[in-house]
């Protein structure tokens, strides 16, 4: 009885598993199945790639640019640290200089760790070429030099002061899955400044990303359409 009593609690507990496994939205069906837009997969997905005002002017063209950022966005401050301005080129970086000063300490981290981010947020095979992470050529996001010879992105400074008469909303309108994808569509609506238009590269619409559950088990976007 005692055996039978073990194996029956087992077959159930198994049961229950293969249950649960079934009913996820990955294995579950090959049609699009909605997902719950407030759900913790889709806020974290979107929160990964979604950009503000500053950010859509600085870049407005979803490029290796702005995935270089993407990914930079994902490093913590636990992972930065006190640095220098070892072989800062401030040429490339203008308006970003490095000057260290009772006002400013550069921070840096690893190249490992953004890295890293890139394959966790592009994929494993992904052709992103590591250089500065910065958007646009004078706005002052991002800011941090890619120096090869040490092995580290180190933070720059930046006192330039861009205003920006633009406003922007976007909200999700549907997040579906097919099996290992899930595709999460935006809508985003531009809004003129104070007698100023919009430059012609910010369009209002639906974005569209496609996210692809790859080998490591990482959601990985692999593309953004408008």
């Amino acid at each position: 009885m005692i055996v039978y009593a073990a194996y029956s609690t087992k077959t159930f507990t198994t049961r229950i598993e293969n249950l649960s496994y079934n009913c996820t939205p990955i294995t579950s069906s090959k049609e699009d199945m909605e997902l719950d837009l407030n759900s913790t997969i889709v806020q974290d997905l979107y929160s990964k790639v979604a950009t503000n005002i500053r950010e859509d002017l600085a870049q407005p063209d979803f490029n290796d640019n702005m995935k270089l950022y993407l990914a930079y966005r994902q490093i913590s401050d636990e992972d930065k640290y006190d640095s220098n301005c070892n072989l800062f080129d401030k040429i490339s970086m203008e308006p970003y200089t490095c000057e260290e000063s009772t006002r400013f300490k550069p921070r840096a981290f690893k190249q490992e760790k953004l890295v890293l981010e890139l394959k966790k947020l592009f994929g494993e095979k992904n052709n992103i070429q590591l250089t500065n992470v910065r958007l646009g050529t004078n706005s002052c996001i991002g800011g941090y030099q890619y120096i090869e010879k040490r092995g580290e992105f180190v933070e720059g400074y930046c006192s330039s002061q861009i205003t920006n008469s633009f406003e922007v909303t976007k909200k999700i309108i549907s997040a579906t899955t097919t099996q290992t994808n899930i595709i999460i569509k935006e809508e985003v609506k531009y809004h003129e400044g104070e007698k100023l238009s919009l430059p012609e590269n910010l369009k209002s619409g639906i974005y569209t990303y496609i996210f692809q559950l790859d080998y490591n088990y990482h959601y990985i976007l692999k593309e953004k359409t408008y």
